[in-house]
């Protein structure tokens, strides 16, 4: 959430004791239906009745008062359409003369709303109508409607007392269809009145209550549909507690025949639960009619009652003495906006966690964004809320004397599809709200608490690292060593309190420079290993470290908050990216802030090339007199030249110590880990987060160092350019060879440089490099010639794939063709040479050959011939018919001779008894 800002002034009471400021949101009427619009009407006793836009932020209406007149309930603002291009609104007030004036007064402010017709037309005056109204306490005003059909619609005013009497008028005030009165010995009281219909009590309300719904449908016309049919939901306070009654509302209609079925019909009344009764105290409510959810602020607590089941029961409590609740706003079904005297939070009802929370000092309160009218001296008023409107995703709200608003982030915004899913259990652990009965933070209630905490102050201001691990690791149960993955996860068994108390000394905020004003999170503790177990307890977090800082007395740690990636730039600067690579090589999850955090100081660490050329021409630029003349004298320029030498060596003396003391090998593993980091992001997200934190010169640099990667990859080398050395060709011979290029390189430096390109973006490339022209269009032919090369590697890398391709294809084929010529030899009669053994060469006994298949071929008239008929005739014959006409006729052999036998056995299948 964003700190309050105020979108309007408003008038002060005239009587600044009695005095008092009432707002409501404002309503249309559109299709039948009634429906929220980005409105709210103001309305200040003795002043006026003002209607503000929240979305435009401008004063739309306004309705002058006498100073005498007291408004008794907030104004009721409805606009709705009346013809074409023409709109209306009514604006109903209930006033009193004086402060301790019993006569009640109704008045209806209709002003017609339409486009000018020509320049300089003055709109209309608004009209007005009054009507009295009973001596009693009027507790709201309201209009409804009924009817599904536009063309049957019905609009009536209802006004509902706190005795429990209603009234049922036309909306001009013009008749008083119905009235409803109370015994006049109840002395129950009417704290809040809601009209909702049958069918969206269904949904909620009267979702486990068919007896109750029964009695409603017996009761509806036959021509009627059940939205159609409202109800009227009234909170009582009784002698005995609190209760919620529900009633059947018949609006009627002008004819005394039909109104004589009009007025209220009793359903149910079911007490509400109450600890505290609290019955000499005003309450204020909510109910939500689709969701079944009622809340309630009473005594500083507000309560979340879920009546969708058979009896009401409590599903959330907030708040307490201590602490109480100023006001409240429902923003969804399943989330409601608590304001505090110090704090705004936003509650999840189901779970009973914080979803986000707003703090408001004295500061905050008296320097709203945009404010236009300073509060009072020592007037320290709550802000108070008045509703929520989710589609803008702001809650407006009362401050003194301004309307402001609180804007909300997406993810608190009550969309269709979050009120659809619902509140998910991973958007709530950890946030868990404390319950009522254990009040703050309090450690001094715990003596083992505080002996553990001596002992590590002790131990803190002793230098002893060793046993402040031993107590840390105790206490976080995290060991010190290699991270182990496990396959099942027991519970939580981290002490948060000590947890946050470590945490709290290991970092904290101090100030570079007090007239800047330049705050920056500093490392304390000096243990590298606690800062690993912290971070595998989860807690090394930006969130974690806010509230850590809380803890600490200093007042620069109090006032002024860590943001993203601040944690990890301490943790850069505690030894030189030796303790960053360690974390970023654990198997935990990190923020983008943080790597890119990471990134952007290791790009810092080196001297880029740009101002190492910047500062040499800066050094060797000859030196100038006072009159602005260039000296010339004969021992001005080896002067120059000797201090330009002696400092360039200097420079290059400091960064050959740093890099020996840093190791080139620790920086370059942590820069391959936080590209393996980044590209685990959505690019997106990369883009606005490296545009956010880095200059378009760092930017430029990263880009550069990828250019190395790329090489080192070996895609835009040809692979005919490898040499024959061993080392050149590593890892293209199928072998793992970690010094040899892998194909998931290319990826990962493509979509890093496509970030880097899309974080500089357009206007960076055209206006921001504009002052090193030549360096950038230098820079953009490499980068177009590098891409160029590396897709021509893929390119035929994928050439020599489908060429594999295509010889494997011809050696299968090739294959299936030498299987095919054996068969046509065999078929010719031709030998093919067989190596079998003597076995193999057998008939077994009773073998059983099945016949070979003949393709016969058709002659040109399409008939077969004769050879091809008797070919086919005799290939069906079996094996032991051809055996047995062997025995018959045996002077075959000695006739043709052994060579024609083995020709006619071969023909029957039989080569090898003819062999």
């Amino acid at each position: 959430m964003e700190a309050p800002f105020a979108i309007a002034s408003l008038p002060k009471p005239l009587d600044a004791e009695n005095g008092k400021v009432r707002a409501a949101p404002v309503f249309g009427i559109r299709e039948s239906r009634k429906r929220k619009r980005h409105e709210v009407a103001v309305g200040i006793d003795g002043e006026s009745v003002n209607v503000y836009n929240i979305q435009s932020q401008s004063q739309i209406a306004s309705y002058a008062l006498p100073p005498q007149t007291y408004l008794c309930c907030p104004p009721c603002s409805i606009y709705s359409k009346v013809g074409k291009g023409s709109s209306q609104r009514r604006t109903y007030l209930v006033t009193r003369n004086g402060p301790q004036d019993r006569k009640r007064r109704l008045i209806c402010m209709t002003e017609e709303v339409h486009m000018p017709r020509h320049i300089g037309e003055q709109p209309l005056a608004p009209k007005k109508q009054e009507q009295n109204l009973p001596s009693k306490e009027v507790l709201s005003v309201e209009i409804v409607t009924a009817g599904s059909d536009p063309r049957s619609t019905v609009e009536r005013l209802m006004v509902f007392y706190r005795d429990g009497s209603v009234d049922c008028m036309t909306t001009d005030l013009a008749q008083t269809l119905w009235q409803h009165k109370t015994d006049g010995e109840a002395t129950d009281v009417v704290e809040n009145a809601t009209v909702a219909d049958l069918q969206s009590a269904k949904k909620g309300l009267l979702a486990s209550r068919e007896d109750v719904t029964a009695l409603v449908d017996v009761a509806l016309p036959n021509n009627s549909n059940s939205s159609d049919q409202l109800l009227l939901c009234q909170i009582l306070r009784t002698d005995q507690g609190r209760a919620l009654r529900v009633s059947s509302l018949r609006l009627g209609s002008r004819d005394i025949v039909q109104s004589q079925a009009a007025g209220m019909q009793l359903l149910m009344e079911v007490d509400l639960p109450d600890y505290e009764r609290k019955l000499d105290q005003q309450a204020q409510y909510d109910l939500n009619v689709g969701s079944g959810k009622l809340y309630q602020l009473l005594g500083g607590r507000l309560s979340a009652f879920d009546l969708s089941g058979t009896m009401p029961r409590t599903s959330a409590t907030f708040g307490r003495s201590k602490d109480p609740v100023v006001s409240f706003a429902r923003m969804s079904a399943s989330t409601v906006l608590a304001v505090f005297m110090s704090r705004i939070e936003v509650f999840e009802t189901k779970y009973g966690s914080v979803q986000a929370s707003l703090a408001l000092d004295s500061s905050t309160r008296a320097r709203h964004a945009g404010q236009k009218r300073k509060l009072d001296d020592g007037a320290e008023l709550p802000w108070v809320a008045v509703s929520s409107f989710s589609e803008l995703g702001v809650v407006a709200g009362l401050a003194g004397s301004e309307l402001s608003v609180v804007q909300l982030s997406e993810q608190l915004r009550a969309s269709k599809r979050v009120r659809a899913s619902g509140a998910l259990l991973v958007d709530v652990l950890g946030k868990g709200a404390l319950a009522s009965t254990h009040g703050n933070f309090d450690y001094n209630l715990d003596a083992k608490n505080e002996e553990w905490r001596a002992k590590v102050n002790s131990t803190i201001e002793e230098g002893n690292m060793t046993a402040l691990e031993a107590l840390v690791t105790q206490s976080l149960g995290v060991q010190p060593g290699e991270h182990e993955e496990r396959t099942r996860f027991p519970a939580a068994s981290v002490d948060r309190r000590k947890a946050m108390f470590v945490l709290s000394k290991c970092f904290r905020m101090t100030r570079e420079d007090e007239q800047a004003g330049e705050v920056r999170l500093v490392t304390t503790i000096n243990s590298a290993t606690i800062y690993k177990m912290l971070a595998k307890a989860g807690y090394l977090s930006a969130s974690s470290v806010r509230q850590a800082l809380k803890l600490r007395n200093d007042s620069a740690s109090s006032a002024d908050k860590p943001q993203s990636g601040d944690v990890m730039a301490a943790l850069c600067i505690f030894d030189n990216f030796q303790l960053a690579h360690a974390l970023l090589d654990l198997p935990i999850h990190w923020e983008l802030p943080q790597v890119v955090q990471v990134l952007r100081l290791m790009i810092r660490s080196f001297e880029t090339p740009a101002q190492a050329k910047g500062s040499m021409n800066a050094l060797l630029a000859p030196k100038s007199t006072a009159n602005g003349d260039k000296s010339i004298q004969d021992g001005a320029m080896e002067e120059t030249e000797v201090e330009s030498e002696l400092i360039a060596a200097e420079r290059e003396l400091q960064s050959a110590v740093m890099a020996v003391s840093t190791g080139l090998e620790i920086r370059s593993e942590t820069m391959r880990l936080v590209i393996r980091r980044l590209h685990a992001y959505p690019h997106r997200d990369i883009s606005l987060c490296m545009r956010s934190m880095m200059r378009p010169e760092e930017l430029l640099f990263f880009m550069k160092i990828l250019r190395i990667e790329l090489l080192e990859g070996g895609w835009p080398s040809r692979y005919i350019d490898l040499g024959d050395k061993q080392e050149d060709v590593a890892g293209l011979d199928g072998t793992d060879d970690a010094t040899g290029p892998t194909n998931q390189a290319i990826g990962t430096i493509s979509d890093m440089m496509n970030c880097a390109v899309d974080a500089i973006g357009t206007s960076g490339w055209l206006i921001g490099q504009s002052s090193d022209v030549y360096g950038t269009a230098e820079l953009i032919d490499a980068l177009k010639s590098e891409v160029s090369a590396a897709l021509e590697g893929l390119y035929e890398a994928d050439t020599v794939a489908t060429f594999l391709r295509s010889m494997a294809g011809y050696e299968r084929s090739l294959e299936k063709t030498w299987h095919g010529v054996e068969k046509r030899k065999r078929a010719k009669g031709e030998w093919v040479a067989e190596e079998l053994e003597p076995e193999e060469a057998l008939l077994p006994m009773g073998c059983k050959a099945e016949p070979a298949v003949v393709r016969s071929r058709a002659t040109k008239d399409g008939k077969r011939s004769k050879r091809m008929f008797e070919e086919e005739r005799r290939r069906r014959v079996g094996a032991q018919q051809l055996i047995s006409s062997i025995d018959v006729h045996g002077d075959v052999f000695a006739k043709h001779g052994a060579g024609e036998a083995e020709d006619v056995l071969t023909e029957g299948g039989a080569s090898r008894v003819g062999k």
